[in-house]
């Protein structure tokens, strides 16, 4: 039974460093606006997880168009806020 809990940190690389998490969000925050992704993996043992993301994507993606919600899949910006005060015409 040990050795089940030591099978999922197995594949962890021993040279695996915290500092490629802040390093991506220190790449992801220094883009322009509206380039920033929305999602990116830090994988190092290379374990299948964005592989498995990958296929998640695909399979909401095709749902959500199936049944007509497509829009859900396009990010829009939100509008400006509107000044306390202001005369919309």
């Amino acid at each position: 039974m040990e050795q089940v809990a030591q099978k999922p940190a197995a594949p962890a690389p021993e040279d695996a460093d915290a500092s490629m998490v802040s390093d991506e969000i220190a790449r992801i925050v220094a883009l322009p606006a509206g380039q920033r992704p929305y999602l990116v993996h830090i994988d190092p043992a290379d374990d299948g997880s964005e592989e498995v993301s990958n296929v998640a994507d695909r399979i909401r993606r095709e749902f959500l168009t199936r049944v007509d919600l497509a829009d859900l899949l396009t990010v829009h910006p939100a509008p400006a806020p509107r000044t306390p005060g202001a005369v919309v015409a």
